[in-house]
């Protein structure tokens, strides 16, 4: 009985995955997570810079400064939201590229045995 080949491409496509997993699975593991004190304060200290770089009075009136502060906390959701994404589409990629290494491994694994 003939020994199947292993192509190089799966095994390209399996080691590619495989490190695209690992890596950014990692780097998901990593990533901060923010409690409501924390988002608060950050949209305080930004409300501060905005205020002071354009050199503009704070609003008197706490219906405008409620939509400024939901504002800055809306954008700040909006990054944390889009990292995480990030990182999850490249994890995503890794076990898609993993998937198919491993079964084109399987496949011609089969047609071999053949």
């Amino acid at each position: 009985m003939q020994k199947p080949r292993f192509f190089a491409m799966p095994a390209l496509l399996f080691a590619a995955g495989l490190g695209l997993v690992f890596y950014y699975g990692h780097a998901w593991y990593r990533l901060p997570v923010y409690s409501p004190a924390e988002i608060e304060q950050s949209v305080e200290i930004n409300l501060a810079l905005d205020q002071q770089r354009r050199g503009i009075a704070p609003p008197t009136d706490e219906a405008a400064l409620a939509r400024l502060r939901q504002g800055i906390a809306d954008e700040l959701a909006a990054e944390i939201h889009r990292e995480q994404r990030e990182v999850q589409g490249y994890v995503g990629t890794g076990v898609i590229l993993l998937l198919m290494g491993l079964v084109q491994m399987v496949i011609l694994r089969r047609m071999a045995a053949r």
